[in-house]
């Protein structure tokens, strides 16, 4: 429906917003249906600087993929009344006194844009890409979930880690652009595709009417939980894979160089045995020659061995994080 064509009982009915709800909003009908026509008429020039931003940020190679959205009108004046709610877990006093030719700049969101990543460490490398191609409107923020163990590393000195009521996990930044005659704000959010999926379900059930259902919300709980196990677990395989890998290197190397030391080994062994008559403690000689190639061997053994116990230890403890996720779900 066109924002023309709404009333406000329309509004109100659409949006589950109780007369209670809407008496304790400090907008009135009037300005708040200023706002949603003015919204409405920019959203193809908001649409194009959204496609800049992903355009740009699609070019970091830690990211895997962006989406990106232009907030609907009548979210926008839901979201409006939520904020302007005095006494409520909602309010926020930079709305107060909103109206339709400054609400662009009080709300920050009118343009999503989110960067989703493989790996959680992968946020540190799109921070720096963001950083340097914007300039912050608001402090960078990383939300956590209230339980969370621990940040997983540590962040830059100009992020301040927040819990979110919520459970979200994420980076969020605010950057201004200036495409045409006025700075138009743009949230980025950060997150990993497990991150990325858990929000997308809860806030398709969440929203627009705030499920309390305990049953509900104890099943979301134990879906975000699971998404950061997830991460955890995605983490741990790259450190795995990546050790292995070095492992690998280093017996390659000792191989190499064993063989090659044998080969000259071999070479001499040849030499003085077609001189043995002819020179003296040849066979001594010989002797420490072969007890050396021993050792190269017996090394090269060891550390094969080292190797293997260290995979067997590393895959033990993917069985316990296996484990601690197959819990998780019961």
């Amino acid at each position: 429906m066109s924002i023309a064509d709404l009333t406000e009982a329309s509004f109100l009915s659409a949006n589950r917003i109780s007369q209670q709800e809407w008496q304790a909003s400090s907008v009135d009908w009037t300005t708040l249906h200023q706002i949603g026509l003015n919204h409405e008429a920019n959203i193809e020039q908001l649409k194009e600087t959204a496609e800049m931003y992903a355009r740009i940020i699609q070019r970091c190679q830690y990211v895997h993929s962006v989406r990106w959205r232009v907030k609907d009108p009548q979210h926008l004046m839901e979201k409006i009344v939520r904020k302007t709610q005095p006494n409520t877990p909602t309010f926020k006093q930079k709305y107060v006194g909103i109206n339709q030719t400054n609400y662009d700049t009080i709300v920050t969101d009118l343009i999503g844009v989110r960067a989703l990543h493989l790996f959680k460490e992968d946020c540190l490398p799109v921070h720096d890409y963001l950083c340097q191609e914007w300039k912050n409107a608001e402090p960078p923020i990383y939300y956590v979930r209230n339980g969370d163990d621990k940040v997983f590393t540590e962040l830059p000195s100009d992020v301040e880690v927040k819990i979110h009521p919520a459970g979200y996990r994420s980076l969020h930044y605010v950057f201004g652009s200036q495409p045409l005659n006025h700075t138009v704000f743009t949230e980025v959010q950060v997150r990993t595709i497990f991150e990325e999926g858990w929000t997308e379900i809860d806030h398709k059930i969440r929203y627009p009417n705030f499920s309390h259902n305990e049953q509900v919300c104890e099943f979301l709980l134990m879906f975000n939980r699971l998404a950061g196990s997830a991460d955890e677990m995605g983490s741990f395989v790259k450190q795995l894979v990546s050790e292995l890998e070095q492992h690998q290197k280093s017996i390659d190397e000792i191989t190499h160089k064993s063989d090659e030391n044998a080969q000259e080994v071999a070479e001499l062994f040849k030499l003085l045995e077609q001189n043995e008559s002819k020179q003296q403690g040849s066979q001594e000689l010989i002797d420490k020659l072969r007890a050396q190639v021993e050792q190269l061997q017996a090394e090269k053994n060891t550390l094969q061995k080292a190797t293997k116990h260290h995979v067997a230890n590393r895959l033990d403890l993917i069985g316990k994080a296996q484990c601690k996720a197959a819990d998780l779900m019961k």
